[in-house]
């Protein structure tokens, strides 16, 4: 718990950091355009700039309940740690410290269970030089799980299956809050464009709702709750995000 708390405590405290620009020397100066980590000749003309950034994610985060309940059933539960792919769209104000961006993540390692993570995001640069600079912020969304029963089933929900004629589905929701941290280093510069690494660093807080049974109609996409118990006992997700990939700023 102790080495827990001492991590999130490194990962947030750059928030504290939000009014502060360091530079290589440790001072914090007034700030300065030239500092920014974009040319800012090229992009004199631009009002915004965009961010696309692509990334592996490994993830902490696990609810050993559900994991049980496909274990047993002869279902694949999630790897100890599952890795994912997270895509990023960002815009920057031209000459500004802010990065406001939406996040769409997914589980790609093979696993029984369907997950998904569609956040906002809001953050800011606190260290910059011309090739590097570090981030941090909160990000805020819906997290979506789904598991198709198309294997064996509890004696209840094989009884609804059995009485509708059709393949159940678990489904269920959740507020997502992600504080995290970034670094992004940009080796390859032009006039127009910045290509680079990114690695992240994030504690990701899942407040998961009660898992709902249902299925899908014919075709239709929509989920159609049967608003029937499933006596699966649900849990709140809380631990570590890990990421890196590319990025480009045009």
């Amino acid at each position: 718990m102790t080495k827990g708390l001492l991590l999130l405590a490194l990962a947030l405290s750059p928030v504290i950091l939000f009014g502060q620009t360091i530079t290589d020397s440790g001072t914090v100066p007034q700030a300065n355009p030239e500092s920014l980590p974009v040319n800012k000749n090229a992009y004199a003309d631009s009002a915004f700039l965009f961010m696309f950034n692509a990334s592996t994610t490994f993830y902490e985060v696990k609810d050993q309940r559900i994991n049980k309940f496909l274990a047993k059933y002869g279902y694949t539960p999630p790897q100890n740690i599952p890795v994912g792919l997270r895509l990023e769209l960002a815009v920057m104000p031209s000459g500004k410290k802010m990065v406001y961006s939406i996040n769409a993540s997914t589980i790609i390692s093979h696993q029984d269970i369907l997950t998904a993570d569609l956040s906002l995001g809001i953050y800011r640069r606190f260290f910059e030089t011309k090739s590097l600079w570090i981030s941090a912020g909160l990000a805020l969304g819906e997290h979506f799980d789904r598991i198709d029963l198309n294997g064996s089933l509890p004696p209840l929900l094989d009884s609804l299956a059995k009485e509708y004629t059709v393949n159940l589905s678990l489904h269920r929701t959740g507020l997502i809050v992600e504080p995290g941290t970034k670094i992004y280093w940009f080796p390859v510069q032009s006039k127009k464009l910045q290509f680079g690494l990114t690695a992240g660093i994030y504690y990701d807080f899942d407040f998961n709702s009660k898992w709902r049974v249902g299925y899908y109609p014919q075709n239709h996409n929509s989920f159609k709750n049967l608003r029937k118990p499933t006596h699966i006992s649900t849990i709140q997700e809380f631990g570590w995000v890990f990421s890196t990939g590319l990025t480009v700023v045009f």
